[in-house]
């Protein structure tokens, strides 16, 4: 996807029921939460994690949880999910709630 003219990538993922996506991209260092392993989430699933650093999130803020980075959020982009396919919306378009 093109985040701001920049190819980038996001997670998307289920949590609770609901639908979030984050540009993926740790808010510590500009690395991908999933630089070092494919996964973003630790065995128990929660909360999500920067495989490089260890930085965790609450996956339904995208806020930091780490000491290091606290106050600090994840890039939320704006997703929808319609007959359960998931669509990463583009904040321009109009007429969309």
């Amino acid at each position: 996807m093109l985040f701001k003219h920049e190819p980038q990538s996001a997670i998307v993922l289920r949590h609770g029921g609901q639908i979030y996506a984050y540009l993926n991209q740790c808010v510590h260092m500009v690395r991908r939460l999933d630089c070092m392993h494919d996964a973003v989430f630790d065995a128990e699933h929660e909360p999500l994690r920067c495989s490089m650093h260890g930085i965790v999130y609450d996956p339904a803020t995208g806020e930091s949880l780490s000491v290091l980075c606290s106050g600090e959020r994840l890039d939320a982009l704006r997703s929808m999910e319609i007959d359960g396919q998931v669509y990463l919306v583009d904040k321009r378009v109009t007429g969309l709630t």
